[in-house]
């Protein structure tokens, strides 16, 4: 029996199952199979998203196309996909443990550790794009806390230890003397904000020639608002880790910096959900550096700014469209009609998304729709 989603034959759940198609695994599950069906089946790369300066030695981000068994680090046929795993090649820069990710990659052969992997799985038109030309149509990427500490760990990773005290410096040339800032003190970090921006994009600007990829992002497009496959319906993308940091770079740029670089007068009276993520970046990127250790738990529990923790960031609009916009973007290229080659058409009765009385009128409305069209063909 092959398994309900395609190329997933070695991983950590048995895909020949129904419970393997539950929402949280099936989230991470199906951008994976779409990457090996463009692959395997289509011959196609995948665009990584990789962070690098314009013309004007601004950070921004190109999209390059890449084997996809380059980004996973081996042959396709040698990959096992390990679900919440912890990735063992974080182990050299934390005294504690890195916590799960999404997906370890890991070598079948030598049961070498590969590479972890976020996973986002997007949908194209948000509610608030829908209305838009088709080329401004955007998707909302929400991000978690427990991204921001694999974005961690990753940019640690991707300069190596060697590069340690480099690392180091890049941060304390933005930020002078660290020791005395009051980390946890929402008031003194807006003022510091500016600073820790600037931190951030030295750390990117040193890392371009190291960047790793980290995240995937999947995106399905619907027709418009309707619970509805476009026909071309499905693609995914690649981020590095240096490129996703640009998320939260952007935002708090926008709320600290006008659009010609001058900082603006008036700073915010808060600290956003992406400040303070990116506060969380740079404070353990610099423990790291300073005491050989990353310990992105007590940093997270330390610095709250009485905002609940449960997210880290969401990004949506021009935002998210500005480092996604592509023709693969436009028009995915894996159709409607291609989905049961990716996910087995018997796979349908087992997956179980939330049930919304919105979504469920909608599908009742749609089905009444299409059963008077066929009485009328008929």
């Amino acid at each position: 029996m092959k398994p309900f989603l395609y190329g997933l034959d070695h991983a950590s759940h048995d895909f020949r199952e129904s419970s393997s198609l539950g929402k949280n695994i099936f989230t991470n599950a199906f951008p994976l199979s779409l990457a090996q069906y463009l692959a395997n089946v289509r011959g196609l790369p995948i665009p990584i998203i990789r962070a690098t300066t314009d013309a004007d030695s601004r950070l921004t981000t190109k999209h390059e196309m890449t084997e996809w068994s380059e980004i996973l680090g081996t042959s396709l046929d040698q990959v096992h996909f390990e679900f919440e795993g912890v990735y063992s090649g974080y182990n050299d820069y934390t005294h504690t443990s890195a916590n799960k990710s999404d997906v370890v990659v890991i070598e079948r052969a030598s049961g070498r550790h590969l590479r972890p992997l976020e996973i986002k799985l997007v949908v194209v038109p948000t509610s608030s794009t829908a209305r838009r030309d088709r080329k401004d149509q955007s998707c909302e990427i929400v991000v978690r806390p427990s991204t921001v500490e694999q974005l961690a760990f990753s940019i640690a990773h991707s300069y190596g230890a060697s590069k340690r005290s480099h690392l180091q410096k890049l941060l304390v040339d933005e930020l002078g003397q660290p020791s005395d800032y009051k980390w946890s003190d929402e008031k003194f970090m807006i003022e510091a904000m500016p600073r820790v921006l600037k931190a951030a994009e030295n750390v990117i600007r040193g890392g371009l020639d190291v960047q790793t990829p980290l995240v995937l992002t999947a995106i399905w497009r619907s027709e418009g608002q309707k619970p509805v496959l476009e026909e071309h319906a499905f693609d995914v993308f690649a981020w590095t880790d240096m490129a996703f940091t640009q998320l939260f770079i952007d935002q708090v740029r926008r709320e600290h910096f006008s659009a010609n670089g001058i900082k603006k007068q008036k700073a915010p009276t808060s600290i956003s959900r992406p400040s303070r993520a990116l506060v969380w970046l740079v404070r353990s990127l610099l423990d790291y550096a300073i005491q050989n250790t990353l310990n992105f738990g007590s940093i997270h529990s330390e610095i709250t700014f009485g905002v609940q923790s449960d997210k880290a960031g969401s990004f949506s609009g021009e935002a998210s469209l500005k480092h996604l916009r592509s023709p693969e973007f436009l028009t995915p290229r894996v159709t409607r009609s291609e989905l049961g080659e990716v996910l087995s058409p018997s796979s349908a009765q087992f997956l179980m998304p939330e049930r919304r009385l919105d979504a469920a009128i909608a599908i009742q409305h749609l089905a009444e729709e299409l059963s008077r069209e066929a009485d009328i063909q008929d």
